[in-house]
């Protein structure tokens, strides 16, 4: 028979037990054969969708899932796949969506313990044959780092190396002290330029 309810879980401060931020990245990274160095990259929901596929395989269209991740609105989407999950297959929680995709350490670490819990209050067995890596198609689940508005509405100015823009806001003393200075004609210069002739009318 197909299963079409989930374990629920409570997660109070009392709840035991409890793991610390590296405890919970271990137990993700070696589910998912990730990489992923904090707690605060599981805003994205991509890792969490990764996951639920595991308790429930193709529960979760892969197809859909946003690896790649620039913007909110990416977090948003990969969290409203898993909430959908979460109605599926009847788990009585409410994601915190909005404030998950914030990226604050205090909120995506509480709900990293509960979805811990309530994984293992779910889980059996790896499926048979399952592979993370594969079923994601080798993509990362880390939260993407590169901030493309500065790459974007960055000045060629401000990528150009140090010297040449110290040097730009110079004003070429060099070529300043180049300046040729022209000394004034004398009489005896305009007479070698006349072949050496005398300019003065009274000499005979």
């Amino acid at each position: 028979m197909a299963l079409n309810r989930l374990v629920n879980v409570i997660s109070t401060n009392n709840t035991k037990p409890t793991w610390s931020r590296q405890a919970i990245l271990s137990w993700c990274n070696k589910c998912l054969s990730s990489n992923i160095q904090k707690i605060d990259d599981l805003c994205t929901g991509a890792a969490y969708c990764c996951l639920m596929d595991i308790l429930v395989p193709d529960s979760v269209n892969f197809s859909k899932v946003k690896f790649k991740c620039y913007m909110e609105n990416d977090y948003i989407s990969n969290f409203i796949l898993l909430q959908q999950c979460f109605n599926k297959y009847k788990v009585d929680k409410s994601i915190p969506i909005y404030k998950l995709v914030k990226g604050k350490f205090q909120d995506n670490y509480e709900f990293a313990v509960w979805f811990r819990l309530f994984f293992e209050a779910n889980f059996n067995k790896m499926p048979d044959g399952y592979d993370a890596m594969l079923k994601r198609n080798y993509q990362t689940l880390a939260k993407d780092l590169i901030n493309t508005s500065k790459i974007q509405h960055g000045t060629p100015h401000s990528i150009l190396p140090k010297t040449i823009r110290a040097r730009s806001r110079t004003r070429e003393p060099l070529m300043q002290d180049a300046s040729v200075r022209v000394a004034p004609i004398t009489a005896v210069a305009r007479a070698r330029a006349n072949g050496g002739l005398s300019t003065d009318t009274n000499r005979h």
